[in-house]
């Protein structure tokens, strides 16, 4: 009895050849953008898990017209402070904003130029989640500071095996403006 089914089918997909394989390639397209997608929501769901606490932190958006979704992460640094008055359940709240513009902005050194992407943050950044400073000071985290941190990657890849510390930088947008020198801590 199977076999009758499988000839028949098989006499049918011979018979509509064209519409077969449009069929069987709008079935694997189909099959391969589900499991894209199922791909895509799971490192959606498992985004920053392993910082201690995860399944307690929030990312708060608030309405920008000069987004492309009409939202932006950046908050004024007086939202932690209000919505913790706000909401007594709130533990511990920080404003992370970036700092950038359409064109990029760039780090000047030695008369080389990198690619670099700049966030501002406060101090309870740093209780909130599991982010060691390895060398140096929390100076950076003191408003209007000339002081910055850098990952290690971006060490290496800026200073080589040399020691960053009291190194001079200066940040400067695509358009090649340079403000004052910061110093590295």
């Amino acid at each position: 009895m199977l076999l009758h089914y499988l000839k028949i089918a098989l006499r049918n997909m011979w018979k509509y050849k064209m519409q077969s394989v449009v069929s069987i390639i709008g079935l694997a397209m189909g099959f391969i953008c589900f499991a894209l997608a199922m791909l895509w929501i799971r490192y959606e769901m498992s985004y920053d898990k392993f910082h201690r606490d995860a399944e307690r932190i929030y990312v708060v958006y608030q309405p920008s017209i000069f987004s492309s979704n009409g939202s932006a992460r950046g908050v004024n640094f007086r939202m932690p402070a209000f919505l913790k008055e706000t909401f007594p359940e709130i533990n511990e709240a920080s404003a992370v904003t970036p700092e950038w513009n359409i064109n990029g902005s760039e780090i000047k050194l030695d008369r080389v130029e990198y690619k670099a992407f700049w966030i501002r943050i406060d101090s309870a950044f740093l209780s909130m989640f599991d982010i060691r400073i390895l060398e140096g000071s929390r100076d950076f985290l003191i408003p209007l500071s000339n002081k910055i941190a850098v990952t290690q990657q971006k060490a290496r890849e800026w200073f080589g095996n040399e020691n960053p510390f009291g190194k001079g930088i200066q940040r400067c947008s695509i358009q090649k403006y340079c403000p004052v020198g910061r110093g590295l801590r």
